[in-house]
């Protein structure tokens, strides 16, 4: 059976999209309202994570891999803490660029653990080409500054490769968000990580997922072993090492073509956040329509179960004009909304700009705020 996606407002896709009917249906309806401008105080080039620290609110921006940090009372007046220097910035130099993508408090130290995505360099006879990888970072001074724990996520070994047509990248897995789940049993207390994979076979490339322990947070890597403490999905358990082991994506269609082509089709650069109205974890990401990620369309699916990578409803298209990178929202104050924690509206930003709410409605047929 094959299931057309259902459409946000004035979205109009290029193709149909398909999937099996094991993928769930998505009944969340996105619609967009006209808002004042509104820019990050800083320029972005990644998911631009936000915290808070009592009545204070942190932004974190990161361009040509380094972090810059504003801080306010809320979006619309937070600005820059040093404008003149830097901002936030790692202890230590690791020859490459690191664009801090997620950051959550520890409620309990206030420390704040974050996740950057890291760039290598590969030397190809078309010219220079790169991967992502992603490490862990944590703060005790409000992500001033960030003292480094390691990398936990690298892409599988053998993917890395320059037989590709892509004119940046050649594989990696990185441009991605992070969610915590709800249990409170620290067993079972996992933060999940929903990443970008762009290199190795069809199977693996697009929306992949890793998670590790909470408790883990201080120390990711096994002090002995040095291997990771985060674990991959490999479409059918979390098994697979997070350094180098092999994962696998979701949402594949008739219309994916593999990120080594120049005709790229597939979806990355999740934004994942907890909708406190709909009761759902909901993520915005984009799918490719060749080049250098020239953007399609900007996409929307959701789950209630983190720990279940095939309970992501069937990917939505919900605006596809004047769209780029990252799309991403930002909760309202009222609730100390972020890019993790949102209600029903928000604000939506693309490319660190925003000119609209954007409206999540649940049409399943039990809906929390159908209810209301």
């Amino acid at each position: 059976m094959v299931l057309t996606v259902a459409l946000g407002a004035g979205a109009t896709p290029s193709h149909a999209q398909e999937a099996s009917t094991a993928v769930p249906k998505n009944f969340i309806n996105v619609t967009f309202e006209p808002a004042p401008p509104l820019a990050f105080p800083n320029q972005t080039d990644s998911n631009s994570p936000a915290v808070w620290d009592g009545d204070d609110f942190y932004l974190f921006n990161s361009w040509g891999g380094q972090p810059r940090r504003a801080e306010g009372t809320n979006l619309q007046n937070a600005a820059d803490t040093n404008p003149g220097g830097s901002s936030s910035s790692y202890t230590d130099d690791v020859g490459a660029g690191r664009w801090l993508e997620a950051v959550v408090r520890d409620d309990d130290s206030g420390n704040l653990y974050g996740w950057y995505h890291e760039e290598v360099r590969t030397d190809c006879p078309q010219g220079p080409r790169y991967w992502p990888q992603i490490g862990a970072v944590v703060s005790d001074d409000d992500g001033a500054s960030w003292d480094d724990l390691g990398l936990i996520l690298t892409p599988r070994d053998g993917t890395i490769t320059c037989d590709t047509q892509h004119p940046v990248t050649d594989g990696g897995i990185g441009d991605f968000s992070v969610a915590l789940d709800h249990n409170s049993d620290p067993a079972s207390h996992y933060v999940y990580f929903i990443f970008s994979s762009y290199g190795g076979d069809l199977e693996e490339q697009g929306i992949s997922f890793a998670r590790m322990l909470w408790i883990d947070r201080d120390q990711p890597l096994q002090r002995f072993s040095g291997q990771s403490q985060a674990l991959k999905w490999d479409g059918a358990s979390w098994g697979a090492p997070g350094i180098g082991g092999r994962s696998v994506a979701i949402f594949h269609d008739s219309q994916q073509v593999s990120f080594t082509s120049l005709g790229n089709s597939g979806y990355w650069g999740p934004s994942v956040h907890w909708n406190s109205d709909l009761q759902k974890f909901i993520v915005l990401m984009d799918r490719t329509n060749g080049g250098n990620y020239v953007t399609e369309g900007v996409y929307m699916t959701y789950t209630t179960a983190l720990d279940d990578p095939l309970s992501w409803a069937m990917p939505k298209l919900v605006i596809s004009a004047n769209q780029g990178w990252y799309p991403q929202v930002i909760g309202d104050a009222s609730i100390q909304g972020t890019d993790k924690l949102s209600g029903a509206r928000a604000r939506y930003f693309n490319q660190g700009q925003s000119t609209s709410t954007i409206v999540f409605t649940d049409l399943s047929p039990i809906s929390p705020t159908r209810l209301r």
